[in-house]
């Protein structure tokens, strides 16, 4: 693949409201996991791509951005290849695709393919985003996944309470994948799919639901390793394990 052609952009988010904290944890990516915390663990592993040319970081707030900054910037120190990129802060919005968006057009026009990634997610790998790099500068989308292991059992009619018995189905499950990021594709398409969004009123939880409102077929990515997204305080027990080992 020549890298040349494709220039690849990565929009790390840290924008979220991390309501399902309950006030328990006021940031849950600056929040300590072991010696690190869940920002410094993304952004290292983004940073050590030289196949990745420019980086946007998405933000809540002004107090938040100065805590995200004083994070990177102890972390580039230690990382050879920081130098290299450009890095953009870039305030959010008030859904995830409101950021996605507002980082999408902030990159300058030769990044052509971008990858998304949600800092909650702390332990993807270097190899995994540069296999994401390699599809989507190919001109595909991308998203990590992994197929569903559990059975699948779907409600068909509403009750009050979910111990009281209804009518319910089994799905297959061996078409059924449940998504994670990174997720990449050409910028066009993100931006396209996003624009398309906003104007039908439609609610995207994540980037590829973008491209197939335009029609592109998507390739899964299976990690083969756990990067659990960090969503409640329960979840920092299993990530201090993750990290320790």
């Amino acid at each position: 693949i020549g890298f040349h052609k494709s220039m690849i952009g990565a929009i790390l988010l840290a924008a979220g409201s991390g309501s399902r904290m309950q006030g328990e944890i006021e940031d849950k990516l600056l929040h300590p996991i072991g010696s690190s915390n869940a920002f410094s663990l993304c952004c290292r592993s983004f940073l050590e791509l030289r196949e990745i040319d420019y980086l946007i970081i998405t933000y809540k707030t002004a107090t938040q951005l100065e805590r995200l900054q004083n994070s990177w910037d102890t972390l580039s120190a230690t990382v050879q290849e920081a130098h290299e990129k450009q890095v953009l802060w870039v305030q959010g919005g008030k859904e995830r695709q409101d950021s996605v968006y507002a980082g999408l057009l902030a990159f300058p026009d030769e990044i052509t393919h971008v990858l998304v990634h949600d800092c909650a997610r702390p332990f993807i790998r270097t190899q995994t985003i540069l296999d994401c790099v390699h599809e989507v500068a190919s001109g595909r989308a991308i998203t990590v996944a992994r197929p569903l292991k559990d059975t699948l059992r779907l409600r068909t009619e509403n009750v009050e309470k979910p111990l009281t018995p209804g009518a319910t189905k089994t799905l297959n499950r061996s078409n059924h994948w449940l998504m994670e990021t990174p997720q990449g594709a050409p910028k066009s398409w993100l931006i396209e799919g996003l624009e398309r969004a906003k104007n039908e009123n439609i609610a995207l939880t994540d980037d590829m639901a973008a491209v197939e409102l335009l029609g592109h077929p998507v390739g899964l990515l299976e990690p083969n390793y756990p990067n659990p997204k960090i969503t409640t305080p329960d979840d920092f027990a299993y990530a201090q394990f993750l990290f320790q080992s």
